[in-house]
């Protein structure tokens, strides 16, 4: 369970913040409610039903400093996760954005810049639909590893990069 003022990763959405515990009357039925503020967007809010699994696993904590260390110098993010037919890859990138698999995003943005930069060597254009993900997939773990690391989200990448001993 979430305590009110905890930050929390919400799915695509980013980083909240849980501002209350609400309990509300719908179709004549009580429910309990997380109430999320995103840190990136005042003025919004989310309500997560406390009773259905399928939205609170949206919800993860934030990292810790030594946890995102851990995970940038496993293997897990040194894989290659290229994949070479389109649709597949489309597919498998989707998923991973969806899921919020933090480790697989990061495997993905090195994957993707890797690709980019042969692209580039070999004087052919990278597909606008890599470099959607590639900046949605940035976008997500920027905002959480610059909490983390107290750096801007501008210096997220080169951290990143640099910890993956990737050139970009």
């Amino acid at each position: 369970m979430f305590q009110i003022g905890e930050k929390v990763l919400y799915g695509v959405h980013g980083i909240c913040i849980v501002s209350a515990l609400e309990t509300r009357t719908v179709n004549r039925k009580q429910t309990e409610y997380y109430v999320l503020e995103p840190m990136e967007q005042t003025g919004s809010q989310y309500y997560i039903p406390t009773q259905n699994q399928a939205a609170v696993s949206k919800l993860r904590p934030i990292l810790t400093q030594p946890e995102l260390e851990e995970m940038l110098s496993s293997d897990a993010v040194q894989q290659d996760a290229w994949i070479a037919d389109e649709n597949q890859r489309k597919q498998r990138y989707r998923d991973m954005i969806a899921n919020g698999d933090r480790a697989a995003m990061v495997c993905m943005v090195r994957a993707l810049h890797q690709h980019r930069k042969q692209q580039e060597a070999a004087g052919r254009k990278f597909h606008l639909c890599d470099e959607n993900f590639l900046r949605d997939a940035e976008k997500l773990l920027s905002s959480e590893f610059s909490l983390v690391l107290n750096i801007g989200p501008n210096q997220v990448g080169d951290y990143v990069m640099e910890k993956l001993k990737v050139s970009v």
